[in-house]
Formats: structure tokens, C-alpha cells, sequence
């Protein structure tokens, strides 16, 4: 019998959906890392996003054969997983269109509408009607144009936006009017208002984002960050900031998390933060149900060539 272990705070959710579709399937269940470690070493699948996994947890658990990554970014498992090869590992691609894209026209509202602002005024009971900016026709680009980057794309474009893509590849992608190749970034960022990052992180786009970037950018334009603190250089970032380079940024992640009480970040009034917040949802549990349940499928059935989301490693 298959032994699948789930590690989420939310595992009622999924023993509640899957339980009745696999009763073949041994299914444990933990809330953290803490309570998953005993489970271990008769697991074969975990089900997780998987931060709390250890390279000595790995080595412990020798019947692991899969590891289903509830989320997109798998770079906080190539050190846990980085002496098994063996082991299949999938990722939560595909789910994520929905809350990335209103997460970063939360951050774009706030920066044109200046939320900030509006809040201590309400706070200080007054009532400023100051000229707030609009989205219409403003031109925005899009750093990595994956599935997340099609369903913003489509949104932006519903909102009267002029949408570049700037990705490795020249794939056309559905609402993206003009694509740029990385080497190229400063091209396309030329002219924005907006640059968004939605690049994975890893070698090759450590600090994509930099000081050079920023002097390339008009000193109208703002930077939305939602991908990873590492793809963002963060100390030019604060130096654009402060020198007007840029006009402002929204960060929903950071190169430290969470972000240190002596980050600048905390005081700049032309910054608009949260908490790394942009990936989850309140339909989270359910959305990665339709990843997680064909790939268990395929793998207890030996279809393993049918399985989504499949990682290289």
C-alpha cells in the first residue's frame, strides 16, 4: 500500500477530497515539519510545500520515491533534495493565475491611488481630494512569462494596458503586445510604468533586477515585485528609491524574510509592502487538489510519464 504523507496546516481539506477517491492509498497527515519528522521513514510521497524539508530529513526518509511541491518555486528543495536524483519531484504550476495577478494590481492601486496616503489620512480624520493616477493605456512589463504571466497579461489588457513580456524565449503568449529577450531588459523597460517581476529564481536571474535596470527605467515608473527577494538587487533598489530613479515600488517578497527591522524598506513613504502573501488564497487547498490528485493518480497507476508539473533536476 502506498504511503503518502501530507504536511499542511489544511490537511483536513485534502484527507477530506482525497481519502474517498484513493481507499487504497495510506494517507498520514502532519500540520508542520515538526510533526511530519516521525512519519518519515516509511513515507514514499510527501505532499507539501515543503520549506521545513532537510537534507538529513531526506537521508532519513530512503522509501521517498515523489515529493509533490504545493507551490511554483521549487529552489527551497534543491539543497534538501540534492543527494537523492531519484526522486520524482512536481510542482503547483498552473494554479497560482487568480491571487498573483490581484495581489499585483493591489500593489499597482496602491502605488497610483496612494493607499498610504489615504490611510493616515483616514487615521488623522482628514479629507484630502488629491488627482490619484489611473492604469488605463499605462504600458507594464512582464519578467517571465509563464502561466501566471498569461493570466495577468489578460487582465492587464482588460484594464486598457499596453503589456510587454521580457522572458528567455519568443514564444507569443495571449495578451502580450510586444515580447523582449532578457539580454534586452533594458529595452523594455525603457518606457513602462510598471515593471513586474514573476521570474523564478535561481543562477541565472540572481539580481536580474538591478542598478543598472533602475537607471534604465523612467523616473516615473515603479517596480512590482511578486517573484522572489533574490531576483530584485535590493540595495540599489533602496538607492533608486531614494534618489528618484524610480517613483516607487511594491514588494510582496524580499531578499531576507521576514524583512529585517532595520530595513529601509520599512520607512520609504514611495514603498507599498506585503508579506509574501501573493501566492496564497483562501481556495488555495482546492486549487492544488486539481494538480494533486491526477499526479497521485498517474503515479499509483505507474503512468509516471503522465504526471504534471514534472521538475528536471
Amino acid at each position: 500500500m502506498n504511503k503518502v504523507l501530507i504536511v499542511d496546516n489544511e490537511f483536513e481539506i485534502y484527507k477530506n477530497h482525497l481519502e474517498p477517491i484513493f481507499p487504497q492509498v495510506n494517507f498520514s497527515y502532519a500540520v508542520d515539519g515538526n510533526a511530519a519528522t516521525e512519519l518519515l521513514t516509511e513515507t514514499e510521497v510527501i505532499i507539501s510545500i515543503g520549506r521545513w524539508l532537510t537534507a538529513e530529513m531526506v537521508c532519513k526518509a530512503k522509501n521517498l520515491k515523489w515529493m509533490q511541491c504545493n507551490i511554483t518555486g521549487t529552489d527551497h528543495l534543491d539543497e534538501s533534495l540534492a543527494g537523492r536524483p531519484d526522486i520524482i519531484l512536481t510542482n503547483g504550476r498552473g494554479i497560482h493565475g487568480p491571487q498573483m495577478t490581484e495581489v499585483t494590481l493591489l500593489h499597482m492601486l496602491a502605488l497610483y491611488r496612494q493607499v498610504r496616503r489615504l490611510t493616515k489620512n483616514q487615521e488623522t480624520h482628514v479629507f484630502d481630494r488629491f488627482l490619484p493616477k489611473v492604469l488605463d493605456t499605462r504600458k507594464v512589463a512582464i519578467l517571465g512569462l509563464g502561466s501566471i504571466a498569461e493570466h495577468m497579461a489578460k487582465t492587464f489588457k482588460a484594464l486598457g494596458m499596453i503589456v510587454y513580456g521580457i522572458s528567455r524565449t519568443d514564444r507569443p503568449v495571449d495578451g502580450i503586445d510586444k515580447v523582449f529577450s532578457r539580454e534586452n531588459i533594458n529595452e523594455a523597460v525603457a518606457d513602462v510604468d510598471f515593471l513586474v517581476a514573476l521570474v523564478p529564481y535561481g543562477s541565472d536571474t540572481d539580481k536580474i533586477i538591478n542598478a543598472e535596470t533602475f537607471k534604465a527605467m523612467k523616473p516615473s515608473a515603479c517596480l512590482i515585485n511578486v517573484a522572489r527577494g533574490g531576483v530584485v538587487d535590493e540595495s540599489a533598489l533602496i538607492v533608486a528609491l531614494r534618489e528618484g530613479e524610480i517613483a516607487g515600488a511594491g514588494l510582496d517578497v524580499y531578499e531576507v524574510a521576514p524583512l529585517p527591522d532595520e530595513s529601509p524598506l520599512w520607512d520609504l513613504d514611495n514603498v507599498f509592502m506585503t508579506p509574501f502573501t501573493g501566492g496564497r488564497s483562501d481556495m488555495y487547498a482546492e486549487r492544488i487538489l486539481t494538480v494533486i490528485e491526477p499526479n497521485l493518480r498517474a503515479y499509483i497507476d505507474g503512468n509516471l510519464d503522465q504526471m504534471i508539473n514534472l521538475i528536471n533536476k
